[in-house]
């Protein structure tokens, strides 16, 4: 009984040592797994949602959720695959949300029921394998919809899917690694709560028990209910503390489970000067971010002053088209404008017709969307930070250009409003050229890091040609 006792200290010790490793190193490291995971299937339930891929649950919100559990995995008619995964993915979209968000991820919260139920739910759409073959009717379904979805598709959206794909993938293998570690602690836990629970119980007759393995697990048995409650019964688990406590062979039993109960110590790999070139070409197109509150006003302006110059015409015929327009419900027709652009590399000068309607919108659209992407916590942000960084360059790339058309049309745009409004109504134009400043210095910033960025990736290309690497 003394050989028991001692080892069930070094159990506690070791133990305790283990839980408090679960709890300050793998598990965070399993929580920021799922929220990659989380992000990554939100990226391609809304991708497929826009694509009319997919039938969006209409009761989504009204769903609530107290304990992890998993989607149907049954069979479906093939008709209904965009309204049956529909409903699924959101279900499991919704459920990854409760478990990065209400999930405690610790030793004590995440015993072996819950550990099966994560496993179980992992399990639902198998990332490592998706495929249009796959064995799992889930799996195969989505990954058909995701392959649809890529037909002409643009090269953005390519790259999201492969992307999400690839993460969800990345971020299932290391959770399942996870988990399995600490299926085989929890078991390690069970046995040692049975053994503190009833070795030292009253009702429990040590000389009957710990004559044979046998007449260890009848005394265990006998009390099981009155001492453990609703703790399941699990006999494997049972039967290996008999064989570590009374076999021929206990004491390399003994060492085997202490030998496992280890803490492994990672092998960090020391790396000289190396550079994070995904946060460098994402730090570039951050910057465009700068540019939210000056579109906003730009997007002002312009109204303004389109206002003044169509008041201007606002003679009996103007007015009778507005009529019949608002009488019959017709949408407001193009606003063109001519403007003369002019090439500051050439000094030449062209026209073009811009309905200035149009452009003003797509200038509060973008406003829109820097506002969001600047959110680093955010979904637009998090939605572009799973590209790789080809993606995110050629990302960076058009909107650089695209900005800079916005500038040679803005510039075009000042000129033309304080040339044709009549001299009377002059006086009321909100000039664009300090927001003009303000854009250009933004985007030749952004063109600066960028620049930064390829020129370090043509360095280390180089250095790889010539077999030169900063890696040990």
């Amino acid at each position: 009984m003394g050989e028991i006792l001692d080892f069930t200290e070094q159990l506690k010790t070791a133990i305790k040592e283990k839980t408090e490793w679960f709890n300050q190193v793998q598990l965070p490291k399993m929580l920021e797994n799922y929220h990659l995971l989380n992000t990554c299937v939100r990226n391609i339930y809304e991708a497929l949602v826009k694509k009319a891929l997919i039938t969006p649950d209409p009761y989504k919100g009204e769903h609530k959720i107290s304990e992890i559990s998993s989607p149907d995995e049954g069979p479906y008619i093939e008709s209904e695959r965009s309204v049956i995964i529909g409903t699924r993915f959101s279900e499991y979209e919704s459920m990854l949300d409760f478990i990065c968000t209400y999930v405690k991820f610790s030793v004590d919260y995440l015993n072996i029921p819950r550990i099966k139920k994560l496993n179980d739910f992992n399990n639902v759409f198998q990332w490592t394998n998706m495929t249009t073959n796959n064995s799992k009717v889930n799996s195969r379904g989505l990954a058909t919809l995701i392959q649809e979805a890529k037909t002409n598709a643009s090269q953005l959206q390519l790259s999201l899917f492969s992307d999400s794909v690839s993460k969800s993938s990345q971020a299932v293998t290391e959770i399942t690694e996870i988990l399995k570690e600490l299926s085989d602690f929890q078991r390690e836990v069970y046995k040692l709560q049975i053994r503190l629970n009833f070795y030292n119980h009253p009702h429990f007759e040590k000389e009957k028990a710990f004559v044979s393995p046998a007449a260890l697990i009848t005394e265990i048995k006998k009390i099981f209910p009155q001492v453990m409650g609703k703790t399941p019964f699990y006999s494997e688990l049972i039967n290996e503390i008999t064989e570590e406590d009374l076999s021929a062979d206990k004491i390399a039993k003994q060492q085997q489970v202490l030998n496992r109960l280890q803490i492994k110590k990672a092998v960090v790999k020391e790396k000289v000067n190396k550079v994070d070139t995904k946060a460098m070409i994402l730090d570039a197109l951050y910057t465009l971010t700068g540019l939210t509150e000056v579109y906003a006003a730009v997007y002002d302006k312009l109204n303004n002053n389109i206002n003044i110059l169509e008041g201007t015409k606002n003679n009996l015929g103007a007015k009778f088209k507005r009529l019949i327009r608002h009488i019959f419900n017709l949408p407001e027709p193009e606003l063109i404008y001519n403007f003369v652009i002019t090439d500051p590399k050439k000094g030449t000068k062209s026209n073009r017709s811009v309905d200035v309607r149009i452009f003003n919108g797509n200038i509060l659209r973008k406003s829109k969307f820097y506002a969001a992407l600047s959110n680093k916590s955010g979904p637009e942000f998090h939605k572009v930070k799973t590209f790789d960084d080809t993606s995110i360059l050629e990302f960076t790339n058009k909107n650089i250009m695209e900005n800079q058309e916005i500038l040679t049309l803005l510039d075009a745009a000042d000129e033309y409003f304080k040339v044709t409004v009549p001299t009377s109504e002059r006086s009321k134009i909100k000039g664009l050229k300090m927001d003009l400043i303000t854009i250009k210095n933004v985007v030749v910033k952004t063109v600066q890091k960028r620049s930064e960025y390829c020129a370090y990736m043509e360095e280390q290309e180089q250095m790889r040609k010539l077999g030169i690497t900063n890696e040990d």
